[in-house]
């Protein structure tokens, strides 16, 4: 199946784990520990793996707006991937290279989500630490 004609579901399935793991930990059945494992499979998917804009610097100092994977990659241009992760890396730089998740509406509800799954990582983890004392 080419990427084109993926559906919307199959691209963006991360969202529907986000959700899942979401009632996971509000559900008391299921424990803390798969609502761990959701949020850490979300989070991971939010960096490498949400269908957003690049988001990286231009030429003509304007943000890119060609397809990318994930907020921490590029998109086809290798010099974009490059400048992405070394930006992250680069005190001076640091702002700039967040500022690409900024860049669009797709891109905003990825840091949404991120942020979401990284607090639920913080608050299940500390649920499943309890659990075991």
């Amino acid at each position: 199946m080419s990427r084109k004609k993926q559906s919307f579901l199959v691209k963006n399935w991360g969202y529907l784990l986000l959700v899942l793991a979401i009632v996971f930990w509000a559900s008391r059945d299921i424990g803390p520990g798969m609502a761990l494992i959701a949020f850490l499979f979300t989070g991971a998917w939010m960096l490498v793996g949400v269908p957003v804009w690049c988001g990286a610097e231009t030429r003509k100092g304007l943000s890119c707006r060609k397809n990318s994977y994930g907020l921490l990659l590029g998109c086809s241009y290798n010099q974009h991937r490059w400048q992405k992760l070394q930006d992250l890396f680069n005190v001076k730089r640091i702002r700039e290279a967040f500022a690409g998740w900024f860049t669009g509406p797709q891109n905003r509800i990825a840091v949404c989500g991120l942020a979401l799954s990284v607090l639920g990582t913080f608050v299940t983890l500390t649920q499943f630490l309890m659990a075991l004392k």
